[in-house]
């Protein structure tokens, strides 16, 4: 089973690149969408394609790893994705389940224009293994230039990419090709006393040590050096509609 989660607030833009993605899943394999409750999601992706609501406060996930299936979780940006992504890492644990991507869909135009929302992006940013940037055409070219060359040189190891048009991937293969970059341990399985299984590669262009523990800034406070965690801005102003809400 592959399992997917985005998070992104242009939700016209998501919806394209959903569809774009479950076009080059393999085919005759069972492909799931999980869209928040509440949503006016109007796509229903290629013939075949399963769509499913849930309720972000209430959903409980589980799924079969022996399944061959394509499942999409699309996170609900009308409320904070930290306690959401802790949810589905707990439940994907139960099933030994690992996402094989994390991704992060980044509205450039707004983002250039609120340090609210990069903010919330950036916080997002740190458990992904994917970016794509999209709705470029009124962001500056040096905006979406130096939002990523911030992170290539704080040592994030995640794959930058660009969203076309109205939001089709320009390399949906590197999105669906299992290659773990996030920099987050969240999602990491455990086993014989609590030891990472082994043969997951994180690539960065920085010495990371992986050896130490990891300091979520976003999920517990650093107790050594003082800091409370780190906090996530709420987003709601800027969540891209689609059609008819």
């Amino acid at each position: 089973m592959n399992v997917y989660l985005l998070m992104g607030t242009h939700l016209p833009e998501l919806g394209t690149c959903l569809d774009a993605l479950a076009r080059q899943c393999p085919p005759g394999a069972p492909v799931q969408w999980h869209i928040p409750d509440g949503i006016s999601w109007q796509s229903t992706g290629p013939e075949g394609t399963e769509v499913n609501f849930y309720s972000a406060d209430e959903v409980q996930w589980v799924f079969n790893p022996d399944e061959e299936a394509s499942i999409f979780i699309l996170l609900d940006p009308r409320v904070p994705q930290i306690p959401q992504l802790e949810t589905i890492a707990g439940d994907l644990q139960k099933c030994l389940i690992e996402p094989l991507k994390v991704i992060t869909c980044v509205d450039c135009e707004a983002a250039e224009t609120s340090v609210h929302l990069r903010a919330w992006l950036e916080a997002n940013v740190y458990y992904s293994d994917i970016v794509l940037l999209g709705n470029r055409s009124k962001a500056s070219k040096s905006f979406v230039r130096d939002f990523q060359k911030t992170y290539e040189k704080n040592c994030y190891p995640c794959l930058f990419l660009f969203l076309k048009g109205k939001g089709i991937p320009s390399q949906p293969l590197e999105i669906l090709t299992p290659d773990t970059r996030r920099l987050s341990q969240l999602f990491d399985l455990k086993e014989n006393g609590g030891e990472e299984i082994p043969g997951l590669i994180i690539e960065a262009s920085c010495d990371l040590d992986m050896e130490e523990p990891e300091r979520d800034p976003y999920r517990a406070p650093d107790e050594e050096a003082g800091r409370t965690k780190a906090p996530v801005p709420d987003i709601n102003e800027f969540i891209v509609q689609l059609p008819g809400q």
